[in-house]
């Protein structure tokens, strides 16, 4: 057995290792990874951008859904506007979206300089944590959030 230390894997190189694991996981998990690759179950972007009255952004979403899940990957508000609803309503508008497309729960990740409360006040709850997740002291967040339908 030879071991090497690679700096910059190359195309072929890192595909070699990754298809050891898609090749692991998707005998682990047949039913998902069938039913990942169908085009119906694609995941879709759910971005939402908001504008003032000049058109400028002021706001924006941007994430996705999959199956059952909503996944927030950037929530930012302009420091002008903030603390005026507009991220609640971003929020507000995403997870709606998210019902929409049969989505049952809500993902998102913050630093402890972001916003954690305000996703715990959003109804989030905490997943988990990662202490020092930036080596310079700042705990990274993990929040969920069990999605409900307005009709039900």
């Amino acid at each position: 057995m030879q071991y090497e230390l690679i700096g910059e894997l190359t195309g072929d190189l890192r595909e070699s290792v990754c298809s050891i694991l898609r090749a692991f996981n998707r005998a682990a998990n047949p039913k998902f990874y069938t039913a990942r690759e169908l085009p119906m179950n694609a995941p879709r972007p759910l971005n939402i951008v908001a504008f003032d009255a000049t058109k400028s952004v002021v706001g924006g979403l941007i994430g996705q859904t999959q199956f059952a899940w909503l996944e927030v990957s950037i929530l930012a508000v302009a420091e002008s506007a903030r603390r005026s609803g507009i991220g609640r309503r971003l929020m507000d508008m995403a997870e709606e979206e998210a019902v929409n497309r049969g989505c049952q729960y809500a993902y998102v990740d913050t630093m402890s300089y972001q916003a954690p409360e305000f996703y715990l006040k959003l109804g989030y709850q905490a997943a988990g944590k990662l202490e020092n997740w930036d080596s310079h002291g700042h705990t990274k967040y993990f929040f969920t959030k069990r999605l409900t339908s307005p009709n039900r």
